[in-house]
């Protein structure tokens, strides 16, 4: 096991850059990739292995992703140890522990400021359809791609720009016919990578190996 001393790098999606570059203790190396990236698999583990491979220095590198839809298989450690969250996506490190993303269940769609903030976010695809399909067709098409989910649940963070968001999300769910609730984020997964302990929440790879190295 690592300790939290000396030079850490986090490599993290820019949906939760507010809340780590809050938490992160100084002196920890910060790196952010766009959200878009999650749009394509093939092109995310690109990035990641880029951003890895470009660790200099560093004792430790911090992954602040999940599998992300098998983005992260094949990644290879570099010269330091990687530690990654064992969940398959960022809510439940946005929602503190996997217990609590799993209590809301599938049927679940989740939003954040984080989220709402980039350029590849909910609001603009609505837009976006709405423009290229008109009014009717557009919004048509778009509560079938979220026909399976039954509400869409907000996760408050307390980051900047919160009512402006909360207020986008309420209205994206009327639009698709979902039910709105509103969540409090819980930041204690995202403490726990970024100063351990890196127990069985975590993967760790050690260096020169390639995820999923561990089970």
């Amino acid at each position: 096991m690592w300790d939290v001393m000396g030079r850490y790098r986090v490599i993290a999606c820019k949906v939760m850059e507010e809340e780590l570059s809050v938490l992160a203790p100084e002196g920890y190396e910060l790196y952010f990739l766009d959200q878009g990236l999650h749009r394509s698999p093939d092109r995310l583990r690109q990035a990641l292995q880029e951003a890895i491979d470009g660790t200099c220095g560093s004792e430790l590198v911090l992954l602040g992703y999940g599998f992300c839809g098998g983005a992260l298989e094949g990644l290879r450690a570099g010269p330091a140890p990687l530690i990654i969250p064992k969940v398959e996506d960022c809510i439940p490190l946005l929602l503190g522990s996997l217990e609590a993303r799993q209590q809301w269940g599938p049927d679940t769609y989740f939003l954040s400021a984080g989220w709402l903030a980039g350029e590849e976010n909910l609001v603009r695809e609505y837009e976006r359809c709405l423009s290229r399909y008109g009014e009717e067709r557009g919004g048509s098409l778009m509560r079938q791609l979220f026909r399976h989910y039954r509400r869409m649940v907000y996760i408050n963070t307390g980051r900047r720009g919160e009512d402006v968001a909360r207020k986008a999300a309420r209205e994206a769910a009327e639009k698709l016919g979902l039910n709105f609730e509103i969540t409090s984020g819980n930041k204690d997964y995202l403490r726990q990578l970024l100063r351990g302990p890196w127990d069985h929440l975590f993967l760790q790879v050690p260096p020169g190996t390639t995820f999923p190295a561990i089970e």
